[in-house]
């Protein structure tokens, strides 16, 4: 049941892309991320306290729809789990951007800002297709493995409240809220640490056919640890060394310093090893799920 509920997941996912904000769960989680941010003190205690709820609230939704019904909870289980997954979204704002980039277009500053954490005022050209490819990249982990990652691992539960530590990180980490921020922006850290590393088998994969396996391994090797996050420089690095290009955030990071900066056909490369690499993700999680649950 567990392998139907993902493919379902999936297959809603790359057909549909994202609900309505109105019947997003995931919208929800922020709704009550806003909630209690407005109603507790700004300090490191209450925003444990805050993450012990958020967090505490998904899994408890997820373990609630996995005891109803069987075929009841197969129908919220397959929406719920669709929700922590984001393919379809991800790669249309990526050619979305792409094509605005394309054009000299003064709107694809505007619609970077919603996909990166930067000022996109004075990027070039070649600086705007960096951007786009570093948050393909980054959120290739959040977006797509670690919910995956954690579906196959605890269930349905496991996903939601990742996903829930994930908004938590995104809304109040601690780069914004100081001291408040902490623990969401640990819990982060910690539950990306793993699936971060994974991501690079699948983009090494990827790469033996849109790009360099070589160069990105190397640039792994390299340039794995040079981001703040300790785990976000992990599939960038792969990426860039993959495309053998140069991926920057001024005065924040440089990967792949020995190659060009990227252009726009460089996207499009970037987009088609996340594909791939997400198929191949997919096909090893549906094959662990069986043969884990196989009867002894």
């Amino acid at each position: 049941m567990h392998e139907s509920i993902l493919i379902f997941a999936i297959f809603i996912d790359l057909l549909f892309g994202e609900p309505s904000e109105k019947y997003h769960p995931v919208v929800w989680i922020g709704s009550l991320i806003d909630f209690l941010k407005n109603i507790l003190k700004k300090n490191r205690l209450s925003g444990c306290i805050l993450v012990s709820i958020v967090v505490g609230v998904s899994i408890a939704i997820g373990c609630l729809i996995v005891s109803l019904h069987p075929i009841v909870s197969f129908i919220f289980s397959v929406y719920f789990l669709k929700s922590t997954i984001s393919i379809k979204s991800l790669l249309d704002a990526s050619y979305k951007i792409m094509a605005l980039i394309e054009k000299n277009n003064s709107f694809a500053k505007k619609e970077l800002i919603a996909l990166v954490g930067r000022d996109t005022k004075n990027l070039s050209k070649e600086e705007l297709s960096s951007a786009v490819i570093e948050s393909v990249a980054e959120n290739f982990v959040d977006g797509i493995v670690s919910p995956i990652f954690y579906f196959v691992l605890f269930g349905l539960p496991g996903a939601i409240g990742y996903k829930a530590i994930n908004t938590l990180d995104s809304m109040i980490g601690y780069r914004h809220f100081g001291a408040f921020g902490w623990c969401s922006a640990r819990m982060d850290d910690v539950a990306n640490y793993i699936p971060s590393r994974i991501s690079i088998i699948f983009i090494f994969i990827a790469s033996l056919i849109y790009g360099s396996l070589y160069s990105s391994i190397q640039v792994v090797k390299k340039d794995c640890n040079n981001t703040p996050s300790p785990n976000s420089g992990w599939s960038m690095s792969a990426m860039a060394g993959a495309l053998e290009v140069s991926l920057k955030k001024p005065c924040c990071y440089l990967l792949g310093a020995e190659f060009n900066l990227p252009t726009t056909n460089d996207i499009e490369r970037a987009n088609n090893i996340i594909k791939m690499a997400s198929y191949l993700l997919i096909i090893v999680a549906l094959g662990v799920m069986y043969f884990t649950l196989l009867p002894l």
